[in-house]
């Protein structure tokens, strides 16, 4: 099976950049490879979602060349699950943000965008993020 057409990223690389910043924070951030389901009650940490393409389409560029190229798009999610006045946050949310333009990590990808969303509780804040990874692909 041909590795193009699998993420260039993988959800332990995302974890391990994850844990170098939240690990060195007192008290630790946890953070866990598995991502909690809409109904779960979720602790204060880091989730991470897998990484998974949600759109293959015909690139202009391939089209025109008479090609087989195609632009796919690797999606994944970030949670961060906080409590208000968390003074870890601003290390952790900092940390998810610089991902986006992190060029090593995300090596392979032209376009790297991220949505956030915010809820806010009584006491807890849940921040999630969701990047979408656009990348070439080729047929074999």
């Amino acid at each position: 099976m041909p590795l193009t057409h699998q993420p260039y990223i993988i959800k332990d690389v995302l974890v391990q950049y994850m844990r170098a910043t939240c690990d060195t924070l007192l008290p630790i951030v946890e953070v866990s490879d598995i991502y909690p389901s809409s109904d779960d009650v979720v602790s204060y940490g880091v989730y991470v979602r897998n990484v998974s393409p949600v759109s293959r389409e015909v690139n202009q560029g391939g089209v025109t060349s008479q090609g087989q190229v195609y632009t796919v798009t690797d999606q994944f999610e970030i949670l961060y699950v906080s409590y208000q006045n968390d003074p870890q946050s601003i290390f952790v949310l900092g940390t998810i943000n610089d991902l986006a333009a992190n060029k090593t990590l995300l090596d392979g990808y032209y376009e790297v965008t991220f949505s956030k969303s915010e809820v806010i509780g009584n006491r807890s804040e849940k921040h999630t993020y969701t990047f979408n990874c656009k990348r070439l692909d080729f047929n074999d």
